[in-house]
């Protein structure tokens, strides 16, 4: 795929004596996690018989959903790397868009999250790596005292109902993503957008 790292599309015809896929979604097989550097303890990734945990790359929606377990650990680890350095809002009646139950209270007068870590999604071949001004989210309308909201932009896919990782478009911004169905492989490929719509006159 023309030098980019690439990883295998699961598709129906060559899993479908282990799992089912949705037919309809991009699947692809998630190994792991790090944050910073640190991996997350190793889960089952491995979609079973149904289908459900299923890793799917979605454009159409926005942020990326993990299963409970696997959340969790994220949740607590990034918790722990930015203690000191974001505060956490404690209010837990507030979840944003249903799913997202990690958020932070920020001065309103903050405007670089450059000395956050970065989070890295890891398939056998690629990564995603998710920048450090890709990982909070503010929320429009949300104050506490002169501090904004920002939320985690990763959430628990089991509180919509989910029995899926998807990969939200949120997290392929600056990624090249290419398809090619023909070899059932998809490539990712680091990229500033902006420039490359300049480039490209788009």
């Amino acid at each position: 795929m023309h030098g980019k790292p690439s990883i295998t599309l699961l598709t129906h015809s060559t899993t479908s004596n282990i799992f089912t896929v949705n037919r309809a979604a991009y699947t692809v097989q998630l190994e792991g996690i790090t944050v910073s550097k640190k991996v997350l303890t190793k889960f089952a990734l491995v979609p079973d018989h149904t289908g459900a945990g299923q890793t799917m790359i979605d454009s159409g929606t926005q942020f990326t959903f993990l299963l409970g377990p696997v959340f969790d650990a994220l949740r607590n680890e990034f918790i722990s790397q930015t203690r000191g350095i974001l505060q956490v809002l404690e209010d837990t009646d507030f979840i944003f868009q249903g799913a997202m139950d990690l958020c932070f209270r920020v001065p309103s007068t903050r405007t670089s999250f450059s000395d956050l870590p970065t989070v890295s999604l890891m398939f056998s071949g690629a990564e995603i790596v998710v920048t450090s001004d890709q990982l909070l989210y503010q929320v429009a309308g949300e104050t506490r005292g002169n501090d904004s909201v920002y939320c985690f932009t990763f959430g628990n896919s089991e509180l919509l109902g989910l029995e899926a990782f998807v990969i939200g478009h949120h997290h392929q911004q600056n990624v090249w993503v290419e398809f090619d169905l023909q070899n059932s492989r998809i490539g990712f490929a680091p990229i500033q957008c902006n420039v490359a719509s300049l480039r490209l006159g788009i």
